[in-house]
Order: structure tokens, then C-alpha cells, then sequence
């Protein structure tokens, strides 16, 4: 049997043992996010592995090459994970820019956008989050700047749950450095941005997946050269695996308090880390990468279903995330933020989907100077997060990936409706 009969029977045993679920109102489960895994992203985890070479190989270039087109940026490094990816970005950033200032960021986020910068000596500086447009508070950025021999190595902020925000000009050449995280916004357009790196996650309830799976991306190659080295244990050598003489000249350099001569591949010019890509989540994602507009398209559609049925006095109770329709958001997922004053709990509404077998999330971490890893910090010189607080105490998403069907949609509504009738609402 050859190869292509191999992978032929793959995908034909996984299309015969995968047979479509019926969808059963209030028996199945409808679920916040997951992964859309297909008999061709099956039968490429096979072919990766019949090549008998499991780390970075042909698989991983081909994927770096495609995240490239995507995102713009010229230089990709694949990690095991969205949030090795921030590491990355921000040890780079902090070894080009400086170590052991202030990074600006959002208070709202996920745990593992603020962790690098406390591990690499840094300081974050929060501001608030306008809890409209999931956009940063832009008034309390530039106040930062405003304020007498304000010492700041950059601004690391994100594009929650797959909302973009309008670019904005960097305050000076002095403002540092940029790191855009987009790992919740896979498809929205990276072509044209303002930021020096751009971190990608391909965790399983991301647009994509490879598992687990990451990628930093950008166009500057000193960052590249710094964030390649980060992901291979600090190594000063550039070989990939497999490779033993890239340079043409493994046992001539020469480096202070080193023999001369010392081997390339073992001589190491920073602390590091091994995050490195495999061969088989590369050959997944490489096969997923390839429907990307198609899955962006249905989360688009899926997102207007949602919103445009649903019941008349639902927006009475609740708002929806403004964003221009010119960003083009890429949505990770349906969030409703219950206004102020209204006769209910948050926790109600939760609680009453839930039941119903419709999965709901929180905004990840909420107001993070509000969770217990912060509770030893220093929290005088915080701004005004009352934004924060509000998507921390009112918002909550359903899902609207690829796998929410109309009759799922039409049954969401239909659920929400109940929970006002209930209420006498």
C-alpha cells in the first residue's frame, strides 16, 4: 500500500466514523467554542507522521509561509502556544527596548497577555477598557505620556474576543515598542497594522487549531533573530533541527570566556525556552489555514443570526459590542453585557442558558487587578477601571463558530425569549 492509498483510507474510515450528531433542543449541548476538525485535517496529521520526522520540518515552513500571507509580517516564529507566543514577543521587545519598565496594557485580558511582562522585569502599567467597544481607553493612553519623565517601554493590547479597534498614531518614536495580540481575532485583516510583533494562538477554540499551538509574527528582523533564539533554549546558532551547518562555519566562531572554535549549535546567547512547533500540529494547522475564509465567514454569519433574532425586548436588558462594520471583526464569540439597573442578575441569565444546554463564557479573566494573583499588588497608582469592572460583572458570550447551526441559533432565541416570559419582562 502506498502513501496515497494510506491517506485515502484515512479520510475515508474518519468520514464513515464520524457521523452527523441530530441536534435535540435541550439535550444537546451547544457549545461556547470548539474545534472544526475535518477528514483532510486528519489524513495531514497521518501524512506528517509517515514522513517519520516529528519537529520542525517541511510542515512547519509551509504553515510559517501561510501565516505570513496572512498577517502581512515577514517573519514567522511557530510556538507551542498562544501564550508562549506573548512570552516570545515580549522578551523580545524587552531585550531590544529595555528591561524593567512600565508596559501599558488593558486591564481586561487574558492572564498570560500581562505574565511576560512581570517575567521579564517589567512593570505593567493598566489602563481601562471601553466596555462599548472592547477597544482600550485611548484618553487614559495618552495620559500616560502626558505625565513628567513617564518612563514607558511599550503597550501590549489585544483584539478581545475578535473586535478590532482603529488604529491610532504612536505618541513618539519614544513610546517603544508595539505587540498586537490577536489570538482571539484570526481573519481580521493583520495587512496594514501598526504593530511590531503580532501574537496568533491556535488553541482548540480558536478560528484555527493546531492543537496547541502558537505563532509570533513580524517585520523586523533584529525581533525575529531575538524571539527565534527565545523559542530554541537561547541558542546563538540559527541551525534548525536537523541541521549542523547553516552558517558554513560551526566551529569558527569565537565568543569571550568560550574555547575558540566552541560548537555553534551548543553555544547560547540569552536564557531561553524550548516552544517549539511539531511536525503534526504544523500539518494541522497547515490543512486548516487553508478554510480560514470560509470559517470567518460563518462566524460573521452566525454573529448577524444571533443578533439580528434576537427578541424585541432583549435590548431593553442588554447591549451588543459597537465596532465599525468597515473593521470587519473576526468574532471569536457572541458577547451580551447586560445593562445597569435591570431587574435581574447576571448570574440568572447564566444560569438559566446553562440549563438549557447553551454554553456560556465569561471575558476570560475580567478586571485581572481584581483576581487573586494580584492580590499582593500595589494598587494605588491604578486608573479608573470602572470599564473593566463593568465586562468583569455583565458581560457574558455564546458561541458562534462554525459549528452553531440555524436550528441551533433559532433554539438560542427561543431559550433567551423564555427567560424574559419567566420574569414577566
Amino acid at each position: 500500500m502506498n502513501k496515497k492509498e494510506i491517506l485515502e483510507n484515512v479520510e475515508k474510515y474518519v468520514k464513515e466514523n464520524s457521523p452527523k450528531k441530530k441536534f435535540i433542543p435541550g439535550k444537546t449541548v451547544i457549545p461556547a467554542s470548539g474545534a472544526n476538525i475535518t477528514p483532510e485535517d486528519i489524513s495531514a496529521i497521518v501524512e506528517s507522521a509517515l514522513q517519520g520526522w516529528f519537529t520542525d520540518f517541511k510542515f512547519c515552513e509551509k504553515f510559517r509561509r501561510e501565516i505570513s500571507k496572512v498577517t502581512g509580517k515577514k517573519y514567522v516564529v511557530l510556538t507551542n502556544s498562544g501564550s508562549s507566543a506573548s512570552l516570545l514577543a515580549m522578551s523580545a521587545c524587552m531585550n531590544k527596548w529595555g528591561w524593567g519598565y512600565e508596559v501599558i496594557t488593558t486591564a481586561v485580558g487574558f492572564p498570560t497577555t500581562v505574565a511576560p511582562i512581570i517575567q521579564n522585569s517589567g512593570e505593567p502599567r493598566f489602563i481601562d477598557i471601553n466596555p462599548k467597544t472592547l477597544s482600550p481607553n485611548w484618553d487614559q493612553f495618552f495620559e500616560v505620556f502626558s505625565v513628567t519623565n513617564q518612563v514607558v517601554d511599550g503597550y501590549i493590547f489585544a483584539y478581545t474576543l475578535g473586535f478590532p479597534f482603529n488604529n491610532f498614531a504612536r505618541k513618539s518614536p519614544e513610546s517603544g515598542f508595539m505587540v498586537l495580540d490577536c489570538c482571539d481575532a484570526l481573519g481580521v485583516d493583520l495587512t496594514d497594522n501598526f504593530s511590531d510583533v503580532i501574537t496568533l494562538s491556535f488553541f482548540p477554540a480558536h478560528h484555527i487549531t493546531t492543537g496547541e499551538g502558537g505563532a509570533v509574527c513580524t517585520d523586523d528582523e533584529e525581533l525575529f533573530e531575538l524571539m527565534r533564539s527565545y523559542a530554541n533554549w537561547g541558542r546563538d546558532c540559527y541551525c534548525k533541527p536537523g541541521q549542523s551547518n547553516t552558517c558554513g562555519k560551526r566551529f569558527q566562531h569565537e565568543f569571550a570566556n568560550m574555547p575558540k572554535g566552541y560548537d555553534h549549535k551548543y553555544t547560547f546567547s540569552r536564557f531561553g525556552y524550548n516552544l517549539k512547533m511539531t511536525e503534526m500540529q504544523a500539518a494541522l494547522g497547515l490543512s486548516q489555514i487553508k478554510r480560514l475564509p470560509e470559517i470567518v465567514e460563518t462566524r460573521r454569519l452566525n454573529y448577524d443570526k444571533l443578533y439580528i433574532g434576537m427578541p424585541k425586548k432583549f435590548e431593553e436588558y442588554f447591549y451588543f459590542i459597537e465596532v465599525p462594520e468597515f473593521l470587519k471583526p473576526s468574532p471569536f464569540g457572541f458577547p451580551m453585557v447586560r445593562r445597569s439597573g435591570v431587574p435581574f442578575e447576571l448570574n440568572e441569565f447564566i444560569r438559566h442558558l446553562e440549563f438549557y444546554k447553551i454554553s456560556t463564557r465569561r471575558l476570560f479573566g475580567g478586571n485581572l487587578t481584581r483576581q487573586p494573583m494580584f492580590d499582593r499588588w500595589n494598587k494605588e497608582n491604578l486608573p479608573d477601571l470602572s470599564g473593566s469592572n463593568k465586562l468583569m460583572d455583565d458581560l457574558v458570550w455564546i458561541g458562534c463558530h462554525p459549528g452553531i447551526t440555524d436550528e441551533m441559533i433559532e433554539y438560542i432565541h427561543y431559550v433567551i425569549d423564555d427567560f424574559f416570559k419567566e420574569r414577566g419582562l
